[in-house]
């Protein structure tokens, strides 16, 4: 499962630091579902891709940019659960005294992967 966090310069350490660390349980959390996991996942099973915006990007300062497996039918659930992310990671912020605008999206998709590694 993979997060990718897009950041704008204005956005601190402090900030990034804050979503590194908590970040995985609160996907991790959201995205069970009573009666089963939308993806099947611990926190440390989450991977975090953290990338700096060019200048010329607009939009939010920052973008997460959720990729789970879903075991489930497609239903308006995508919605809320992106804004229960939305909702945890601004309290984060804001916690932390930063004021940033925060997009979330949110893929349930099916993936297939490979992966080779040289001896």
């Amino acid at each position: 499962m993979n997060v990718a966090i897009v950041h704008k310069a204005n956005v601190n350490d402090e900030v990034l630091d804050g979503l590194a660390r908590e970040l995985p349980s609160i996907i991790s959390e959201l995205l069970e579902i009573r009666g089963g996991k939308m993806a099947i996942l611990r926190p440390e099973q989450i991977s975090l891709q953290f990338s700096q915006a060019s200048p010329r990007d607009i939009g939010a300062d920052i973008r997460l940019i959720v990729l789970a497996r879903s075991l489930g039918p497609r239903t308006a659930r995508e919605n809320k659960l992106a804004a229960s992310i939305l909702e945890k990671v601004v309290a984060l912020v804001n916690g932390i005294g930063a004021a940033c605008s925060i997009t979330v999206r949110l893929y349930l998709t099916e993936i297939g992967a490979a992966e080779y590694l040289p001896e």
